[in-house]
């Protein structure tokens, strides 16, 4: 398969307390990491990992320290204009906090449409149909596209951020801890239609998140992220062959079915 989206030897620090000599305390170290087309690549860690800060660098809201990230093959620093707008249509995120991430002044129509508007040429009654469309795949009532922000739970905000990122049908949808604002069974439900778009569209997921139990059920392989380096990975086979410390500290997170089972 050919590489969609890929980190090579991608390191970032940050300045503040407890610098290391040099003035900046590394956050990231040597992380090489590629989501080719079609794929669903599970990148696992616990908190304060640096799986926010790689999601982030790969989308090129912050700029790496050392090496570079390539989208299809050309680093996103030596993409033109006409480049840079194919990469934003293409690559889209679903960040953690989603009250964050949407303006609470805009209806909900309006913030689907955002995108459509700026990264695609769909004239207006198409923009409006496409944002029905939007809602329908995330499961919310389509009176919801009038409503702001802030009178929707959370759980149903962060539906919006997803339905965002998917607007412009891009190639490949990052989703930081997307549905850790869910409960269970609506975890399932969006992440079996996520699926469904994968069959259907080809669209390739980073899923990053520390539940093993999400990226079992969706991805392909996973990665194990661990004081900034990368320090495991295995196909999502029934036996899940992680053996560095770090990734059975996770595994050993995931509680059994019943109390009376081992763990």
């Amino acid at each position: 398969m050919t590489d969609l989206l890929a980190a090579r030897g991608l390191g970032k620090g940050y300045g503040g307390a407890g610098w290391r000599p040099g003035g900046r305390r590394a956050v990231l170290t040597g992380i090489d990491l590629a989501v080719a087309e079609g794929e669903c690549v599970a990148l696992i860690g616990r908190s304060g990992s640096g799986k926010s800060t790689l999601a982030r660098l790969l989308l090129g809201l912050e700029p790496a320290d050392a090496g570079a990230v390539l989208f299809r093959g050309t680093a996103l620093t030596e993409l033109d204009r006409d480049g840079r707008r194919a990469f934003r249509a293409a690559v889209q995120m679903v960040l953690q906090d989603p009250l964050s991430a949407v303006n609470p002044r805009h209806a909900v129509g309006r913030i689907l449409a955002e995108p459509l508007r700026h990264l695609t040429d769909l004239p207006g009654a198409k923009r409006r149909a496409r944002v029905g469309e939007l809602l329908d795949l995330v499961g919310l009532a389509p009176a919801s596209a009038e409503r702001l922000p802030g009178q929707l739970s959370g759980g149903q905000v962060q539906r919006i951020g997803l339905a965002r990122a998917l607007a412009t049908s891009p190639s490949l949808v990052v989703l930081d801890e997307a549905v850790s604002n869910l409960d269970a069974p609506r975890q399932v439900e969006i992440l079996d239609r996520l699926a469904g778009l994968r069959r259907e569209q080809g669209t390739a997921f980073l899923l990053i998140t520390h539940d093993v139990r999400l990226a079992r059920r969706f991805a392909d392989r996973v990665v194990v992220l661990s004081e900034g380096r990368i320090v495991d990975a295995a196909p999502c086979q029934p036996g899940l062959a992680l053996s560095h410390p770090a990734s059975r500290e996770l595994l050993d997170a995931v509680l059994p079915a019943s109390p009376g089972d081992a763990r």
